[in-house]
């Protein structure tokens, strides 16, 4: 096991497409906090009445209650763990090597859950630090409290090791790697993100809804009815997104065991 898993992780670190991801993943979350900050302070920008500004500790809850938002990455990343094999045609060589493919899946559901913790600590450090940065800009600001930080951080380094697993779960089901990466980025970011703000009652128990519930911030008196009353607190937001990743996981088990190789 331990040579497996070394081998899943050389293979996460000598690829140049990898690297390349955790960039976008930090530029991705940085826009979430970067923007925003813009917005609130822009006095002819669109939604600048929706929310408070940054001059109030709502405005500052909302801005940076998106530094978790990298975790697209880390589920795409998952997926690209999976599907390398078919797309390569490496799979038959892994499998061969190693035949009890129990072993080889669990390998790569650790190193998954691994790099999908470092994608999102990554592009949380990133998304912070921007903020920070583009708050400096508009003056005077409400203060950024720690407490806030570490519920972000909290939020990040759990859907970061859940959202990687997920990854290989939907690589494991769906061997085409176009297809599972682009639908993976339309649920993420149209379907669920729809669900999530519109439609509560189902929306906090999708994985994007749970991770709001971890944030688990005040955004105030909004223009869209926006609370976090209406989402999971964090414990269960925790189970829930653990919940995803015993059923991907399991997935990704039962597909792989009963599935022929090309």
């Amino acid at each position: 096991m331990s040579a497996l898993l070394k081998s899943e992780l050389r293979k996460l670190i000598y690829l140049r497409a990898n690297w390349l991801l955790l960039l976008w993943s930090g530029i991705f979350a940085a826009l979430g906090t970067v923007a925003p900050i813009l917005i609130l302070n822009s006095d002819n920008g669109p939604g600048r009445g929706a929310f408070s500004g940054t001059e109030t500790p709502e405005g500052i809850n909302g801005v940076f209650a998106n530094a978790s938002g990298g975790y697209l990455f880390a589920l795409i990343l998952g997926i690209l763990i999976m599907t390398n094999e078919y797309r390569h045609g490496t799979a038959v060589g892994t499998f061969l090597v190693t035949p009890k493919r129990s072993t080889v899946l669990v390998a790569k559901l650790i190193a998954a859950s691994l790099a999908g913790l470092v994608i999102q600590l990554f592009s949380f450090i990133f998304a912070i630090t921007s903020g920070f940065i583009a708050l400096t800009f508009f003056e005077p600001h409400a203060p950024v409290p720690a407490e806030l930080l570490f519920k972000v951080f909290r939020a990040s380094a759990i859907s970061g090791l859940v959202l990687g697993i997920v990854g290989v779960g939907l690589g494991a089901l769906v061997k085409n790697q176009i297809a599972a990466v682009t639908g993976a980025v339309i649920w993420t970011l149209i379907v669920e993100g729809l669900v999530v703000a519109f439609v509560e009652s189902i929306g906090k128990y999708l994985p994007a809804g749970a991770i709001f519930g971890l944030v688990d911030v005040d955004f105030g008196e909004n223009d869209f009815n926006f609370s976090i009353e209406n989402y999971l607190s964090p414990g269960p937001a925790t189970l829930v997104l653990l919940g995803y990743a015993a059923l991907f996981s399991l997935i990704a088990m039962r597909t792989t065991l009963r599935r022929d190789l090309d």
